[in-house]
């Protein structure tokens, strides 16, 4: 063995042990706390305290449920609840929500995403909120209407070319394209036109931005973060990089990309030249004016009991910045994630199918759907909140108790975490009978009114529902209208997975994860 190999291998085993001693001190560090921590218990607050490890949430919380019934408690670092009774629910998420505005886990990390307002706190999350919400507004989501048909349109067409040459379809990278494209260029402006080819720079670090460079911290991730407090030590106080969760390539290219644009576009304003009437044009008002793109204060309907009218409406530079990132990953990953989960839908269930494809047909009246038209697709909005019923894009939410409340005989200490399992509420035989069955009819009007308006929550409820719900709603109903005209989804002996199996999905990090790349084979419908 020469030199140089002898030095790989000391590096390696180096870098092995290093991150084994930091795992083993990060538990030992675990087990101190746990053991100086106070005597406070769930059984003096009318809750069930069970003892459990928790490796996978998804995989934990839906055992302890099945186990325990509707609610449970848990103490580790912090007392946790987890409950899936929606009398507590809407206490927690709407009536009470002034209590319950902080999510329990802060983010550690060197990248500006921190300051998104998906990760805010307090009066700066009520604040970036309000700033931001206008810019979702119906009026600007017709504005973007045609640029999300060229997309999908584009999308169809690949999907035609991998039908004709007989080809498989790797789904999840086409998706990725499609959604990766349309927040691009409706959000930002940039003109990236990848689909069908190679990623360009902007898809390739949306789709890393949370990727971590290191296998030894992919391993360890997991086991680290759940003690926030010591995760925020090594990555804030010691640097140590290799455990930030926001891959540092990704966030110098997109910070490098936003502030240039940024740049641009004071120096277009300062020429009086014609701005764009993007996302990010909408987040420079507002960071300048605290006003909507019409120069207008937002409206009192807008800010809702949890908004505050004497809360400044200005957001600086660096907060403009980390809303921008929250979009570009979200905007992508969610969204992509269940338009992969529709296709894969539409492949094993063709009577559902080609009832979309009827609907689709007697509704839109051109090439090109209008943004009126996709509301007047109520059998494809059936099908899409089926699909998300069984494959939330965020399976678990937090909430932190501000102060002590009980609620219908539960007292939920301060500081408490409340653990939401949407996907358990989802598959909840309470609320959906036959809850592993899949059947759009579900989501009828006679059975959407007979049933409780919070059993079904996929992006969230309340004050801190997904802010971007209606545009990622907008982009799968192009979508599917584009391909369903064009060509049919199916399952065969070849794709995964095949015909007559079921896809296997691992909940990494709170994101479903089919345990291999879905493909699904494709055929011209004309």
């Amino acid at each position: 063995m020469n030199m140089d190999s002898l030095y790989t291998v000391s590096s390696v085993v180096t870098s092995l042990s290093f991150y084994l001693v930091l795992a083993t001190i990060s538990a030992a560090v675990y087990l101190l706390y746990t053991k100086m921590v106070d005597t406070d218990n769930w059984r003096h607050y009318g809750v069930k305290q069970v003892s459990m490890i928790i490796t996978n949430q998804r995989t934990c919380f839906e055992q302890l449920l099945r186990q325990h019934g509707d609610t449970v408690g848990l103490k580790q670092a912090r007392m946790m609840l987890i409950t899936r009774d929606l009398r507590i629910l809407k206490e927690v998420m709407v009536k009470d929500f002034n209590n319950f505005v902080d999510r329990p886990a802060n983010f550690h990390s060197h990248s500006l995403i921190k300051e998104s307002v998906f990760f805010l706190r307090g009066q700066n999350w009520r604040r970036i909120r309000q700033i931001i919400t206008p810019s979702f507004s119906s009026g600007k989501l017709k504005g973007i209407m045609s640029i999300i048909n060229e997309r999908a349109n584009r999308l169809a067409q690949v999907m035609e070319e991998h039908a004709m040459k007989g080809q498989l379809v790797p789904i999840k990278h086409s998706t990725g394209q499609y959604t990766g494209e349309v927040i691009a260029r409706t959000a930002f402006g940039f003109n990236s036109d990848c689909l069908g080819g190679e990623d360009d720079e902007f898809l390739y670090h949306s789709k890393n931005i949370f990727k971590l460079k290191n296998k030894f911290s992919t391993i360890l991730a997991p086991f680290i973060m759940r003690f926030t407090s010591f995760h925020g030590f090594l990555v804030e106080k010691l640097k140590l990089r290799v455990f930030d969760m926001v891959n540092s390539d990704a966030d110098r290219y997109f910070n490098d990309l936003l502030r240039k644009t940024l740049e641009h576009r004071q120096e277009l304003e300062d020429r009086g030249q014609r701005l764009p009437s993007d996302l990010l044009q909408s987040f420079i008002r507002a960071m300048k004016a605290g006003a909507d793109d019409n120069g207008n204060e937002v409206s009192s309907e807008v800010k809702g009991q949890w908004m505050d009218s004497k809360t400044s409406k200005t957001m600086t530079q660096e907060e403009l910045i980390a809303q921008s990132l929250l979009i570009i990953f979200a905007g992508f990953e969610t969204t992509a994630t269940t338009l992969q989960m529709c296709c894969y839908m539409l492949a094993k269930h063709p009577y559902v199918q080609e009832k979309l494809y009827q609907e689709i047909e007697s509704v839109v009246n051109s090439e090109s759907p209008t943004f009126e038209e996709l509301t007047q697709l109520t059998y494809m909005e059936q099908f899409i909140n089926e699909t998300l019923r069984l494959y939330p894009p965020a399976p678990v939410m937090s909430r932190l108790a501000a102060e002590t409340r009980t609620y219908h005989g539960i007292t939920i200490p301060k500081g408490a975490a409340v653990f939401i399992p949407i996907f358990a509420v989802l598959l909840d035989p309470k609320h959906f009978p036959d809850p592993e069955k899949f059947d759009p009819e579900r989501f009828s009007e006679e059975n959407k009114t007979a049933r409780d308006i919070m059993s079904f929550m996929p992006f969230g409820y309340g004050p801190r529902l997904c802010i971007g719900m209606r545009l990622a709603l907008q982009e799968l109903k192009a979508a599917l209208v584009y391909l369903v005209r064009k060509v049919t989804f199916e399952l065969n002996d070849s794709t995964y997975p095949k015909i007559g199996e079921d896809v296997e999905i691992n909940y990494k990090f709170n994101l479903i994860n089919p345990v291999q790349p879905i493909t699904l084979a494709v055929r011209t419908r004309n």
